[in-house]
C-alpha cells in the first residue's frame, strides 16, 4: 500500500509559481516611491561664460542678492530667489554648494539645486 500510494500521490503534488505573488513584488506605475530631490532655482548666467551639467559651484549670499562662484569668479546670480533659499544659505555661514542640474542654452538660465 505505501508504494501504490506514492505513485498515486506523485502526480498531484508539483510546484508552481504564484504569479500574484510576483506581480505584487514588481514595480509597476503606481508602486513606486518618490524619491527626495532638493528644490532646485533658476539662475541667470553671465555673458560669456559656460556652465556644465553637474557641475559644483558655490553659492554665496550678500546684501540679499544670491551669487554663484566658480573659485573666484562670478559665474552668474538668482534672479529673484525665495526668502526660504536665502535663510538657508545665510544659517551654513553665507556659502553654500550648488550642483547645476539643467542648462537652458537659449535663455542663458540654469537650474541649481543647493547641497
Amino acid at each position: 500500500m505505501g508504494v501504490e500510494f506514492l505513485n498515486r500521490t506523485k502526480k498531484t503534488i508539483r510546484k508552481h509559481v504564484d504569479t500574484k505573488r510576483a506581480e505584487l513584488a514588481t514595480p509597476g506605475l503606481f508602486t513606486v516611491n518618490p524619491v527626495n530631490q532638493p528644490r532646485r532655482t533658476i539662475a541667470s548666467i553671465s555673458a560669456g561664460v559656460n556652465v556644465a551639467n553637474g557641475e559644483v559651484l558655490i553659492v554665496e549670499t550678500k546684501g540679499g542678492r544670491v551669487s554663484l562662484r566658480r573659485g573666484n569668479s562670478v559665474v552668474g546670480s538668482f534672479d529673484n530667489p525665495a526668502g526660504d533659499v536665502i535663510s538657508a544659505i545665510e544659517k551654513s555661514g553665507g556659502a553654500a554648494n550648488g550642483i547645476v542640474g539643467r542648462v537652458h542654452k537659449l535663455s542663458k538660465k540654469a537650474e541649481v539645486s543647493l547641497c
